[in-house]
């Protein structure tokens, strides 16, 4: 019986950890723009490389509610990049889980989440 017990728990975290698998990353342009906006230039990272877990594990990132939950959530330290536990977990900083768990985004992407936190992470 502990060893169904086993199996049953090892099957169950097999099949969580293998939901956040992610076959492509969005195309890396390369560029940051000057002014960002979370909607246009923020959330469609979300969108491509994040719902697929954060729709069921918090934050949920998924549009209309994700700048609420990064921000209420305390994930977030609008103009302190560097003391924001997102923007840690993005860089898989010692003591925060890199995320997504498959792989560093795009060192561009990374620096758009970067530059909308030290912006003040406005809702725009």
């Amino acid at each position: 019986m502990k060893n169904l017990y086993k199996l049953i728990v090892l099957s169950g975290m097999a099949l969580f950890l293998g939901s956040c698998y992610y076959d492509t990353f969005p195309e890396d342009t390369g560029t940051v723009p000057d002014e960002v906006s979370y909607q246009q230039d923020v959330q469609p990272i979300w969108n491509a490389a994040c719902t697929e877990c954060h729709g069921n594990i918090p934050p949920t990132l998924e549009n209309g509610v994700s700048y609420t939950n990064l921000i209420n959530g305390g994930y977030v330290v609008a103009g302190d990049s560097q003391n924001s536990v997102l923007y840690q977990s993005l860089l898989g900083i010692e003591g925060v889980s890199l995320m997504p768990p498959s792989g560093k985004l795009p060192d561009s992407q990374i620096n758009i989440v970067k530059k909308w936190i030290d912006d003040g992470a406005e809702n725009n």
